[in-house]
């Protein structure tokens, strides 16, 4: 009898040190994952929200999700929710704006407009958010897929732009297309298509409108056909900080993310 409770006694306590070991391994891989964002911890918590339409005579649907910040009230969240409210509200006027009925069916499904999103940083007073727009009309080869960067900056209670991470005058633009080319260039070989992707990634406004805020670095994403085929998708880029710390304005929403 002693012996058999002297064996049970020894294999509790093995495997608590297991479970205690295991516990501390499971933490110690998330830690490892989170490295670069250990000081940022998310402050804001989202659920999901969505718009839902439907027209069985135009045979069209409408599923645009979008994500609310919960828990707080004050002011400034509000702002937040009502300015993402209003970014997937236009989505969706501009999908029904553009939208044209064809003839005669064309097959079994309608046209579409869907929405999903990832937050890709909430922390240091910054809201960073990546959309994805997924549209069909009726008819058409095939569908597109298209990217919005949304970057709201708390204290200010403003969506962002790109100039105002930066220095005035510091030709950020012309840094950020250097090594989003490069990148490419990398990403897409051994023989890519050097011209498209020079076009596509040349330091113009236009080519670099969808954009977001990671713990990383800041990640540009170039939709599809911009550098490269349909069948290749849309190319996302991340331009570590230390690449910009030069140009970044030490006063700016930027600078949170590099003290």
């Amino acid at each position: 009898m002693k012996k058999i409770v002297s064996t049970l006694i020894s294999m509790t306590l093995t495997l608590s040190v297991f479970n205690f070991a295991q516990a501390n391994a499971v933490g110690a891989s998330t830690n490892s994952g989170l490295a670069s964002a250990q000081v940022r911890v998310a402050s804001i918590r989202f659920a999901p929200r969505l718009i839902r339409d439907a027209n069985r005579k135009l045979r069209y649907t409408i599923k645009a999700k979008y994500p609310q910040a919960i828990g707080a009230k004050d002011a400034r969240t509000q702002k937040l929710n009502q300015t993402i409210r209003d970014l997937i509200t236009a989505q969706v006027n501009d999908f029904k704006k553009d939208f044209q009925p064809p003839e005669e069916r064309m097959g079994t499904a309608g046209s579409y407009l869907e929405t999903g999103y990832v937050v890709k940083l909430a922390a240091s007073d910054l809201v960073s958010i990546d959309f994805g727009v997924d549209s069909y009309f009726e008819g058409a080869a095939h569908g597109s897929h298209s990217t919005v960067g949304f970057n709201f900056d708390l204290k200010s209670g403003k969506m962002l732009s790109m100039s105002d991470l930066f220095k005035s005058n510091s030709k950020y633009l012309e840094l950020i297309s250097s090594y989003s080319i490069k990148s490419l260039k990398k990403a897409l070989g051994p023989d890519p298509d050097m011209e498209w992707i020079q076009k596509g990634a040349e330091a113009s406004e236009e080519n670099y409108r969808s954009w977001t805020i990671t713990p990383k670095g800041l990640t540009v994403t170039f939709d599809q056909y911009q550098v490269a085929s349909y069948a290749q998708g849309p190319q996302e880029v991340v331009i570590p900080y230390s690449v910009l710390k030069n140009v970044i304005d030490p006063s700016g929403p930027l600078a949170r993310m590099i003290r």
